[in-house]
């Protein structure tokens, strides 16, 4: 008897145009849209896992930033818990995720929290194991979380979207509700209305075609076709981006920064075409560079950019988002723990969550537990509800709690950063000389130019990491041009 798989599964029905061979519409399930715009939840570094995993390919510099964590020695972090955070990063959607059918964050194992064994005492807990307590005991000792009712939900609602249960795909990924007059306006659109010439085919998705899918999603215009129905290799694709991401294409802004959001750097940049090298800077631009790798693709993408652009703007029309209403809908939020000294405002965090723990009186069960609910009286009495504090796993035992977050590199560090993004700790004279000989230049040949990155250099050089290698003078050529050399 052959086996069963327990892989979940989700039947697209593909219209083609079987003269082209290619993909006009697809329809889909709630279910499967649902995990279609899970996508845009997932951190930058997560994709890069995943496609690594799967597709062996890679994406802009973003796979640089992941090579750069996973290759820099632990002694240049601030505990071993910020190199964890950013080679498996979170997002404040993966309770939402969890009742995906089918999750694609491989590291969303559930909400876990750590204690060190003097718990009684300190009343600290950590989101990840091993972060030094401010007792100095590890905290590597799990403790239970009572999951709370109102996080329990009915399966009438899906996770993204609700209250519909077909939906339609074009090939460039827009995502619309089904109805008839969308369906004819789209084939017109298409010069498809000859309904004679277009074939249908049932197929079966898993997680291998959705993989595929992720991958085509940035390097194809027709990912549907590509992913699915031709299933070719992106080797033999136009990647759209680099199209797209000339450095006129990037946007620029004025925004009003205070100097606690700014970062100063210094740019090596050749003579002759004003090209820069590599850039040398301290920890805190290091801290905003890593902290790429937990920024959702959402807001690396932008809506005027390809299929990710239009799959964002599906997901933002199609999906009821709880941080407009708390007037966080323009901003990337992630995990308090991504906290870091010196942010952006675009980028910003939530807030440590407040819990209390209690002892239990079941000789089975684990000592302490902990809940946010404190009136929840048939578990336990109130006179043994104390509250306790997250902390922030960045911060060693010796700083305690610091409320303005600490950051992921060590303090009072040098760094270069190449144009891909490859950031390595700058060690000393032969760092120079190194990267002299690597460019085959002279030193007579380059100036440094001191450059001071705001919100709105921030967030082309976030973009500019989607699509392209050169990510340094795609966001930043403008500055070289206005910025004098520096004084020597």
């Amino acid at each position: 008897m052959a086996e069963i798989s327990e892989e979940p599964k989700f039947t697209l029905r593909l219209i083609i145009d079987e003269e082209k061979n290619k993909v006009v519409l697809a329809e889909a399930c709630r279910d499967f849209v649902d995990v279609l715009f899970s996508l845009m939840t997932l951190p930058m570094g997560t994709i890069v896992g995943l496609l690594k995993k799967h597709q062996k390919s890679e994406i802009g510099c973003f796979s640089n930033l992941h090579n750069s964590v996973a290759e820099m020695s632990i002694d240049s972090f601030m505990t071993g818990a910020c190199k964890e955070m950013l080679l498996n990063p979170r997002s404040v959607k993966d309770a939402d995720c969890k009742r995906l059918k089918l999750n694609l964050n491989p590291n969303d194992d559930g909400l876990k929290y750590f204690k060190c064994p003097f718990f009684s005492n300190c009343n600290k807990c950590s989101d990840f194991s091993g972060s030094d307590c401010a007792c100095g005991s590890l905290m590597e000792h799990e403790i239970k979380l009572t999951e709370d009712d109102d996080h329990i939900q009915n399966d009438v609602d899906g996770v993204f979207v609700s209250g519909r249960s077909s939906f339609i795909i074009t090939d460039d990924l827009k995502v619309s509700v089904d109805s008839t007059g969308l369906v004819l306006k789209t084939l017109n659109s298409l010069g498809c209305s000859d309904v004679s010439k277009l074939g249908e085919q049932l197929l079966d998705i898993g997680l291998n075609e959705i993989m595929r899918l992720l991958e085509c999603v940035f390097y194809s215009n027709t990912p549907l076709t590509d992913a699915l129905l031709k299933k070719q290799s992106p080797q033999d694709m136009t990647n759209i981006h680099k199209l797209l991401l000339t450095p006129s294409c990037l946007k620029e802004t004025k925004t009003e920064v205070s100097e606690e959001s700014e970062f100063t750097i210094d740019a090596i940049v050749r003579k002759q075409d004003t090209k820069i090298l590599y850039v040398e800077c301290g920890e805190d631009f290091v801290d905003l560079l890593f902290s790429f790798l937990a920024v959702p693709l959402e807001y690396v993408c932008d809506t005027s950019l390809g299929c990710t652009g239009n799959l964002r703007r599906s997901f933002k029309d199609l999906t009821v988002d709880k941080r407009k209403e708390e007037g966080l809908g323009s901003k990337c939020v992630l995990p308090h723990y991504y906290k870091c000294q010196k942010q952006v405002s675009v980028i910003t965090t939530e807030e440590a969550p407040l819990y209390y723990r209690y002892r239990n009186s079941n000789p089975r069960q684990p000592d302490y537990s902990l809940t946010r609910d404190c009136d929840r009286t048939l578990l336990y009495r109130k006179d043994r509800i104390v509250p306790v504090i997250v902390i922030d796993p960045k911060s060693p035992s010796h700083h305690g709690r610091d409320d303005n977050g600490s950051g992921f590199v060590k303090r009072g560090r040098r760094f270069t950063v190449s144009d891909d993004l490859i950031i390595t700790t700058r060690g000393c004279l032969s760092t120079s000389i190194c990267f002299l000989k690597k460019y085959q230049i002279k030193g007579e040949d380059v100036d440094v130019h001191v450059i001071r990155i705001r919100e709105a250099e921030v967030m082309n050089l976030l973009r500019a990491s989607l699509g392209t290698s050169s990510a340094l003078n795609s966001a930043l050529w403008n500055m070289i041009a206005k910025k004098p050399k520096m004084e020597t």
